[in-house]
């Protein structure tokens, strides 16, 4: 049998294809805010997986503890 519930990684994948769509009718600057955007919200995919909580919901909370991180403190953006 096979897998009938997407990982969280492949929820992610999803999630992020259609951020890609989007980003293709965004202005330059605004594709690269969003560019890194997604970046932020995969660095913690595997908390998400570990915690259950929706990919969406997890994915937000990603990109937000990475830029308070990086509005709190300037000279770490490395995690």
């Amino acid at each position: 049998m096979g897998r009938s519930t997407p990982s969280t990684r492949q929820s992610l994948d999803i999630l992020i294809s259609g951020m890609e769509e989007m980003k293709k009718v965004m202005r330059t600057r605004d594709a690269e805010i969003l560019q890194d955007l997604i970046k932020l919200g995969r660095m913690h995919a595997a908390e998400i997986s570990y915690a259950g909580i929706d990919v969406e919901l997890g994915f937000l909370i990603s990109v937000l503890i990475e830029v308070v991180k990086r509005t709190s403190m300037p000279g770490d953006r490395t995690g």
